[in-house]
């Protein structure tokens, strides 16, 4: 292990908060849906909740047990947007009059991620997997001569996952992933593309196998269209998947549907026209660790 001078300064600022809702954390995956900017950031305490147990024996201190439980973050912000203060507690927002409704809703699932300038100009990460958002805490007061404006403030708990990483050979749930731009061969150029799943060492390189197979001739109007994927991809990025009608250029329409994994896409669509060469178009793919498919176009014929 090999630790770099650079990654002992000290953090001087904080931006970029992130969210993402989580849409599947059980036994068989964890998923979450596209990230979205949350408000302006002004600070962040992260605040583990520890418990510690010494074990005496031999007439002395033996052992020390340790345990961690959840993490409040404290999140102090600007002001945060009506439509994604709703989104995060569950509430019920009406678009056609811009209004919230406070009745009561249940907080779903989030992830939360963040970063913060060092004092070299470089980023430390974070990325909170699974939490739920409280809150928030709001001021006003009557304007006097001197301005001073009044912050939200906002409780988000985290959890450890339900699902289990393999990491280095050790199964666990988790909580968070940290990264450090001093860090050897730590890249944090995607990090808000996704969010950042847990994963040792390089992950697979993300591909893609189509069936019918590029190329392929004299399929059956009814055909059965699956994309398979070398790795979960993020959420929400089945959309930029669409079916094109070549001589046409018309779209067919779709439903897409994934295995829990998230790796196998299954393309549903009323019966083609035979003797036709349609087109699978992929556009803005993106797998759970933030990688990239090359925008990729398949062909196949009707019989």
């Amino acid at each position: 292990m090999t630790i770099q001078a650079a990654e002992k300064k000290s953090v001087v600022g904080l931006r970029d908060l992130y969210i993402a809702l989580v849409t599947q954390d059980d036994a068989d995956a964890y998923a979450a849906g596209a990230t979205q900017a949350f408000a302006p950031a002004v600070s962040a305490s992260h605040k583990p909740t520890r418990n510690s147990k010494t074990q005496y024996a031999e007439d002395g201190p033996f052992d020390i047990l340790i345990s961690e439980g959840e993490t409040k973050v404290d999140l102090e912000v600007t002001a945060i947007p009506l439509s994604m203060l709703a989104l995060v507690l569950g509430r019920e927002f009406d678009a056609a009059t811009g209004r919230m409704f406070d009745n009561g809703g249940v907080p779903p699932d989030v992830a939360l991620s963040f970063r913060s300038v060092k004092s070299n100009g470089k980023y430390k990460y974070f990325q909170y997997l699974k939490g739920k958002f409280s809150g928030p805490d709001e001021e006003q007061a009557t304007k006097g001569d001197t301005p001073e404006p009044k912050t939200t403030k906002i409780g988000f708990t985290a959890i450890k996952t339900t699902h289990e990483f393999v990491l280095d050979g050790v199964t666990a749930a988790v909580k968070s992933v940290v990264g450090d731009e001093d860090a050897t061969d730590f890249d944090g150029s995607t990090w808000f593309d996704a969010v950042q799943v847990p994963v040792a060492g390089t992950p697979d390189a993300l591909t893609c196998t189509p069936s019918p197979v590029d190329g392929a001739s004299a399929q059956s109007v009814t055909v059965a269209i699956t994309l398979t994927f070398s790795n979960p991809l993020a959420g929400n990025v089945e959309n930029g998947v669409s079916l094109v009608r070549v001589d046409t250029a018309a779209p067919i329409t779709l439903t897409r549907t994934f295995n829990a994994a998230r790796t196998v896409l299954t393309l549903g669509h009323p019966s083609l026209t035979a003797a036709k060469t349609y087109h699978i178009v992929l556009a803005g793919i993106v797998d759970m660790y933030g990688q990239t498919l090359v925008d990729t176009v398949y062909d196949f014929a009707t019989a």
